[in-house]
């Protein structure tokens, strides 16, 4: 009995340390620069959970200001390598939003970054496509809505192929219903011709070949008119600075970066 007793007991101190390591929660949300509420950042951690569960990748968010003087982009790398996030295991799938406090308003930077399946849905351009949308709450300190639409958005471009354009106009709202409107109207208008039964008369049915004749006929030139429409040449421009790296631990990473 005493033997049993004691195997017992080292089982016990053993799952101590083991248990709270297999049932620990996963963070997803690093606010370094304390930009969140307590409640703001509770329900993040839980949306961060639930659209990373989904779509299988994790979605994280990181936060930073002047106390650490790297540059965003390295300091996500870095990040990347020390703590090795993904769903998938160490270092696998993962998207990345980071926000840098260190300047001033206008001057604060923000990078977008996709790791493996992250770098394969959400690349370069997707990467300056979300970057684009988020500046404007960012812009007015709305740091907890731009969030929720940096999830919102990661979901979405996850879903859809890498060689589709997730914001073009074949996969909005609005284009379904204006393809749905025309060929209602299309299907409709062709009932109703054909409602009215097939027409058998035509200009010749009342025309007596015999007794009428076309008197004469001439064509008479009048003028030309000629119209020169000059086209305007693309003078460029566009987004500077973002594209993806590999970071220091070897693993390579889609990216664009902005300013609110």
């Amino acid at each position: 009995m005493k033997k049993y007793l004691i195997t017992a007991s080292v089982l016990l101190v053993i799952s101590l340390f083991i248990i709270p390591g297999v049932f620990a929660e996963k963070q997803y949300i690093y606010d370094d620069a304390n930009i969140f509420t307590d409640n703001e950042r509770t329900d993040l951690e839980k949306r961060a959970s639930e659209y990373s569960e989904e779509n299988e990748i994790d979605i994280l968010i990181l936060t930073k200001d002047e106390s650490d003087g790297r540059d965003i982009e390295p300091y996500i790398d870095d990040f990347y390598d020390e703590q090795g996030p993904g769903y998938d295991g160490d270092h696998g799938d993962t998207v990345i939003l980071g926000l840098d406090f260190s300047g001033g308003p206008g001057d604060r930077d923000l990078y977008v970054a996709g790791f493996y399946a992250g770098e394969k849905y959400v690349d370069n351009k997707r990467a300056a496509q979300i970057v684009d949308q988020l500046i404007p709450d960012l812009s007015v300190n709305d740091y907890y809505d731009a969030s929720l639409l940096y999830f919102e958005k990661v979901d979405k471009y996850m879903g859809v192929s890498p060689i589709v354009n997730p914001d073009g106009f074949l996969l909005q709202t609005w284009f379904h219903l204006l393809v749905a409107v025309i060929i209602g109207a299309a299907v409709v208008g062709s009932m109703i011709f054909n409602m009215g039964g097939r027409v058998t008369t035509n200009a010749s049915t009342y025309l007596d070949a015999n007794n009428s004749r076309v008197k004469n006929k001439s064509d008479r030139y009048l003028r030309q008119t000629v119209t020169k429409t000059k086209i305007q040449k693309n003078s460029g421009g566009g987004r500077g600075g973002g594209g993806g790296g590999m970071t220091r631990g070897g693993h390579s990473h889609s990216g664009a970066r902005g300013k609110f």
